[in-house]
């Protein structure tokens, strides 16, 4: 008899498929793993740019808001941490210092990169400052 028999043929299929899966599922976390550097090499840069978007934004208008860069959405809440005005000592009485937090998601299309906190200072005039008489 020459060939092989069922038997042998479904033993080779079996030992085939094992291999195949094992090769697969290499791949696909070598893929998951490149995508994961990927987000770590690009993420830092777009956070930079992330710091110059919220120094132009006027947080006394917007409280919460949403902006894309390179790819990641950066969903973000600000709160007043602290006010010059509210405080015992102001340096400067006519202008207006406010120390903000900001809480910051993430996300690379439906999924969450990460979740962090800054702070940013803003600061203008104070329009309720009343120059005392007598002062140039």
């Amino acid at each position: 008899m020459k060939g092989f028999t069922l038997l042998e043929a479904l033993a080779a299929l079996v030992v085939l498929s094992l291999v195949f899966s094992a090769v697969f599922s290499w791949v696909a976390v070598a893929t998951r793993a490149t995508t994961n550097i990927e987000q770590s090499i690009a993420l830092p840069d777009a956070f930079e740019q992330y710091l110059d978007y919220m120094q132009l934004e006027s947080l006394q208008d917007k409280v919460a808001g949403q902006v894309e860069i390179d790819g990641f959405l950066f969903d973000w809440r600000a709160s007043i941490n602290r006010r010059s005005d509210q405080e015992l000592y102001r340096r400067q009485p006519s202008r207006l210092v406010t120390l903000y937090d900001i809480e910051i998601q993430v996300r690379r299309g439906q999924d969450i990169v990460t979740e962090l906190a800054t702070r940013v200072v803003k600061q203008g005039p104070d329009h309720n400052y009343k120059r005392p008489p007598g002062l140039f």
